[in-house]
C-alpha cells in the first residue's frame, strides 16, 4: 500500500500519458482532415489562416465529442471495434503477407485480389452477423481470400527474383 501522495504520483503519470496521446491524436486527425481532404478540394484556401484555424478547432471539437460518446460505454463497443479491426486486418493481409514472402510466384494482382475479397467479405459477414455453416466470419473470408489470391495471381506476372549478393567465395 502506497502513501496517498505516492499513489497520486503513480496514478498521475499514466493519466498524463493518456491525455498527451489523445491530445496528439486529436490534433493529428484534425490536421489530416484539413490538409488531406479540405485543402485538396479547395487549394485556394491554403492562404486563409484564420479559416483554417477555425476549422481545425471545430474539427478537433467534433472529433473529441465523438470520442467522448464512444467512451461512454467502452467495454462492449471497444471490444467489438477491436475484434472487427483485427479480423479485418487478418482477412486483408494474411495471404498477401504469407504468400508474398514464401511463394516465389506470388504477384501484386493476386495480393490485391485477396485483399479486396477478404476485406469486403469480412466486413459484410461481420456487419450482417452471418455465420456460414456456423463458422466465425473470418473463416470463409480467409478461404475465399486465398482463392482470390490464387485466381488473381493467374492474371499477373511474377517479379523476377533479385540477385542475392554474398561475400562467400
Amino acid at each position: 500500500m502506497l502513501p496517498p501522495f505516492a499513489a497520486g504520483i503513480f496514478l498521475a503519470a499514466p493519466m498524463a500519458a493518456i491525455m498527451s496521446t489523445i491530445n496528439a491524436q486529436l490534433l493529428q486527425s484534425s490536421a489530416t482532415i484539413i490538409k488531406d481532404l479540405y485543402l485538396n478540394i479547395r487549394p485556394d484556401q491554403m492562404q486563409n489562416e484564420t479559416r483554417l484555424k477555425r476549422m481545425s478547432a471545430v474539427i478537433t471539437l467534433v472529433l473529441g465529442a465523438l470520442l467522448l460518446l464512444a467512451a461512454w460505454k467502452p467495454p462492449e463497443m471497444i471490444i467489438w471495434l477491436n475484434l472487427l479491426a483485427f479480423g479485418g486486418l487478418e482477412a486483408v493481409f494474411l495471404w498477401p503477407l504469407v504468400l508474398g514472402l514464401y511463394w516465389e510466384r506470388a504477384n501484386a494482382k493476386g495480393a490485391l485480389s485477396a485483399m479486396i475479397v477478404g476485406g469486403v467479405l469480412y466486413a459484410v459477414l461481420a456487419t450482417l452477423n452471418i455465420q456460414y455453416l456456423g463458422f466465425h466470419p473470418i473463416v470463409p473470408s480467409l478461404l475465399l481470400s486465398l482463392l482470390a489470391f490464387l485466381v488473381g495471381n493467374r492474371f499477373g506476372t511474377s517479379v523476377p527474383q533479385a540477385t542475392v549478393l554474398t561475400t562467400d567465395k
